[in-house]
């Protein structure tokens, strides 16, 4: 099966329902399958083969009808990011190696930047901005109708989308993840969960995070409403959660720690929500409490997984009874795999770890990718056989306890400070636990050296709190050489694109 097949099905199922909500507006099945439809045939016209298209918006419904003309023209999707440099965007269309674009301008800024950057590109634009973009952008083909044309026929092999993470040289690796990748994870997630076409789905991730897959397929592939917050709702949701009756919710924990500070999380605050799942970072045990106690009737799961692995592969289920070990290191596990995945976790020297040691977590299974496009040389770091089956090396440490994973950070979060070997993850767990603080970051300092001398807590409190007093309390439980020898408080943390904190903002606040 592929995606492709389901998506005309459902159209054809569900056509007078509501599909879409964004910009105040609802949009049927019938309007997104119209829309797509005319992007499906541009795309078509433009070439018969199987193509990337890039997607130049976030919200508006010009852009998901681009994204689904897309996967049923039996091509694939590359989203840029607004809030991205314009090289970076730029890099991307490069090594995308795609043709078409799509875009609203009304719906992307900085486009005319990017555009005039490159020649010769094939522009899909609603018609309402056909004559501006046509005169405005003379080095491009620009075109608002398609004549029909037969579908090409995805295989389960065929990427569906491909989107890109950073890559240690600069350039970002690009990631595709295919028909059969996505239709297991919403196979596997299906099978734990319900979904019904009564539910109301929320976007809270930016389309060139992954997570975004998950609320826009499982929304749409099960004749659902998927509803789309501005910016500042995204930041702040509770409002926008009870005032549309949301059921099915999937956030990174970074959110919580905002509505921590706006005190919007009161018990029993969000009774519509059933579903509530986190995903893309740690999710600290008393936020994940904070959250079972706001939505009392909702099924919650930690998730994790990385973009090649689609989306997430494990999964733990908690609610506001769960009892916090003190082997957790102050967050929520990450639990066992996704039926079809396995996670096992191996030793530096790639030897299978059997009792409740810490090591790498290493994934495989039917939601793993095969590499990066165009990079073999990370492909063959990070992607390995291991007895004659494909697993990737994920970089991320873990430890089972009572058979559940349990996430211990990155490896690379390794740092030798003072010549002993400390893990940054273990101080900021001890930081958690501080009364007041609502989230917290450490950067090893000096930034940039070869090796460390101390470290920098950045926090974000709920009062005014004595720095010197977290200083004291941490060296109850820490040793004196994991103890964060400065402390800047600030009101916010920076969020990257993918709403996790920014630890390259930090490190710059920290540069002469």
């Amino acid at each position: 099966m592929t995606i492709q097949k389901d998506l005309v099905q459902i159209f054809k199922r569900y056509s007078t329902q509501n599909a879409l909500y964004t910009y105040n507006t609802y949009y049927t099945y019938n309007q997104l399958y119209s829309a797509a439809s005319n992007i499906t045939n541009m795309i078509l016209n433009i070439s018969n083969e199987k193509q990337p298209v890039i997607i130049m918006g976030s919200k508006s419904f010009f852009t998901h009808a681009g994204i689904i003309g897309t996967v049923m023209a039996g091509s694939y999707y590359t989203p840029l990011n607004e809030t991205f440099p314009i090289e970076r965007n730029i890099d991307i269309i490069k090594i995308s190696n795609a043709q078409s674009i799509v875009i609203d301008i009304d719906d992307f800024k900085n486009y005319e930047n990017i555009l005039d950057s490159i020649d010769d590109y094939n522009i899909i634009c609603p018609e309402k901005d056909l004559e501006y973009i046509t005169k405005r952008f003379p080095n491009h083909k620009v075109r608002c109708n398609g004549q029909s044309k037969q579908n090409i026929a995805a295989e389960e092999n065929d990427a569906v989308y491909m989107l890109f993470t950073s890559g240690s040289t600069g350039i970002p690796k690009g990631i595709k993840i295919s028909h059969y990748n996505l239709y297991n994870y919403i196979k596997a997630f299906t099978k734990r969960n319900s979904i019904t076409d009564n539910d109301r789905f929320i976007q809270m991730n930016d389309l060139t995070f992954d997570l975004s897959v998950h609320s826009l397929f499982l929304s749409i592939l099960h004749g659902a409403c998927l509803y789309i917050p501005s910016s500042s709702e995204r930041i702040n949701p509770v409002k926008f959660i009870n005032d549309y009756s949301i059921t099915n919710i999937l956030m990174v924990p970074s959110s919580i720690a905002f509505m921590k500070k706006m005190r919007v999380l009161k018990d029993n605050s969000l009774m519509s929500v059933k579903y509530l799942s986190f995903c893309g970072e740690t999710l600290p045990f008393d936020n994940a409490i904070l959250m079972a106690k706001a939505a009392p009737n909702a099924k919650l799961e930690n998730l994790y997984g990385p973009t090649e692995a689609t989306i997430a592969c494990t999964y733990f289920e908690f609610d506001k009874n769960t009892e916090e070990l003190i082997e957790y290191s102050g967050s929520m596990p990450i639990g066992n795999a996704y039926d079809g995945m396995n996670v096992e976790l191996f030793d530096n020297n790639l030897n299978k770890i059997i009792d409740n040691s810490i090591g790498q977590i290493v994934l495989s299974g039917k939601q793993l990718t095969t590499g990066y496009v165009n990079n073999k040389e990370q492909t063959k770091e990070k992607f390995i056989m291991i007895d004659n089956k494909l697993h990737y090396i994920t970089g991320d440490l873990g430890r089972v306890i009572n058979n559940k994973l349990v996430f211990l950070g990155r490896n690379d979060a390794q740092v030798q400070i003072k010549g002993y070997r400390v893990e940054i993850f273990e101080i900021e767990n001890a930081i958690s636990k501080i009364n007041g603080i609502i989230s917290n970051a450490v950067i090893p300092t000096p930034v940039g050296a070869a090796t460390y001398e101390n470290t920098t807590a950045f926090l974000v409190c709920n009062k005014d709190i004595d720095t010197n007093k977290i200083k004291d309390d941490l060296s109850k439980t820490l040793p004196s050489y994991m103890v964060p020898n400065k402390y800047i408080i600030l009101d916010n943390m920076p969020l990257n694109s993918n709403g996790k904190i920014d630890r390259n903002q930090l490190k710059k606040i920290l540069q002469p």
